[in-house]
């Protein structure tokens, strides 16, 4: 009775090792067609333009519209190192 069972479990493994190889492989070139595209989308190849601030800033204000008198940066951290000032009113 364990031979037929022997048997089958090899020949899953053969079919696990034959399979595994081309699945692999494909998975691998997916997720590299991915990361490519999207950067070919951020360089503005495959897109109406590049992605830069300037374009963000536009699309946010878009749709959420312009506030005046809202600050354009404030303090903020960044890991252990943090900034703080204030706000001075002027033509910049």
């Amino acid at each position: 009775m364990t031979e037929p069972l022997r048997i089958l479990r090899i020949c899953f493994q053969r079919a696990h090792r034959l399979l595994a190889a081309p699945i692999e492989l494909a998975l691998v070139g997916a997720i590299a067609a991915t990361i490519a595209a999207s950067l070919a989308y951020a360089a503005g190849w495959i897109s109406p333009g590049p992605i830069t601030p300037v374009t963000i800033i536009e699309s946010l204000q878009a749709r959420d519209g312009f506030r005046m008198g809202f600050p354009h940066a404030k303090a903020g951290c960044l890991g252990q190192v943090c900034a703080d000032g204030e706000f001075l009113k002027g033509n910049r």
